[in-house]
């Protein structure tokens, strides 16, 4: 019933800086991270969540329902239960989400959201199941079929936008992923339940730590706000990504999530981030 936590130490020197925790989205799991894992951990230890209901971590009790405040408090349960803490915590859509709830728990020293999930105006309604189904049936035949990055452009780039660099490995760990989560279901019931409710309560989570929120140009799943962040969040834009920047433009979210959890930030990607350096963290 606990969130898996999948330790990586940093590939030069012991740093006493707060590790980055990366939270995958619906559907993920450890996989969600593999092209920014390597290049981060050379200068940060860096901690992969695996979500309870997903990858190889139980779902939560029959009787909790799984929504973005209770996988936040499993997980900042589990982070005091092995003695992290804080962390700079990283999340992907509705990672991103549970990511802000951490934040609002006080398990963080910063919080970059991308592409977060719970922006949306209303909650979304009751969802499909035809593709966690047709995933399911797939998943025997995907070695096969994701051998060609015709099909996996098809399957993968018309669901998350982007340029499409997705190579086979990483395409049949992240359908593979969203097939076999154990919970995805009931998560996506009580996620698309409600919103984040982000104008009541981002600033107030931006004047505890540093909040960074990353829009991707070419996301057919989330887009950013109508309305006007608060003065206090970081925002930041990729032109050409889609709901997975990690994949996108690997290079320019190592770049930002090195910034904000340095000591003396530099400033963010020039070439593809619209923001102010990132404030200084502890």
């Amino acid at each position: 019933m606990a969130p898996l936590l999948h330790r990586h130490p940093s590939t030069t020197s012991p740093s006493d800086r707060p590790p980055l925790l990366l939270i995958h989205g619906l559907g993920g799991d450890v996989n969600t991270w593999r092209p920014i894992v390597a290049p981060l951990r050379r200068d940060r230890e860096v901690i992969v969540a695996e979500l309870p209901g997903f990858g190889a971590a139980p779902p939560l009790p029959d009787d909790v329902e799984p929504r973005p405040k209770a996988l936040a408090r499993a997980l900042g349960a589990e982070l005091e239960r092995q003695g992290i803490g804080p962390v700079h915590a990283v999340g992907v859509s509705l990672g991103g989400w549970v990511a802000l709830e951490l934040a609002a728990e006080g398990h963080t020293a910063s919080v970059t959201a991308l592409a977060p999930a719970g922006f949306w105006p209303r909650p979304l309604g009751v969802p499909r199941s035809e593709l966690v189904r047709m995933a399911r049936l797939a998943d025997p035949m995907l070695p096969v079929l994701l051998r060609s990055s015709t099909v996996r452009n098809a399957v993968l780039v018309r669901m998350m936008g982007g340029p499409g660099r997705y190579g086979y490995e990483d395409a049949l760990g992240l359908i593979r992923g969203y097939a076999r989560s154990s919970d995805m279901l009931r998560v996506n019931a009580a996620m698309r339940a409600r919103t984040f409710d982000w104008e009541n309560r981002l600033e107030s989570i931006a004047a505890q730590v540093p909040v960074h929120v990353v829009w991707g140009g070419t996301d057919p799943l989330v887009r950013a706000p109508r309305g006007v962040m608060p003065d206090n969040v970081h925002v930041h834009r990729l032109p050409e990504a889609g709901h997975m920047p990690m994949f996108d433009d690997p290079d320019a979210i190592v770049a930002l999530l090195l910034a904000v959890s340095a000591e003396n930030p530099a400033s963010s990607d020039p070439r593809a981030m619209s923001s102010p350096a990132p404030p200084k963290t502890s």
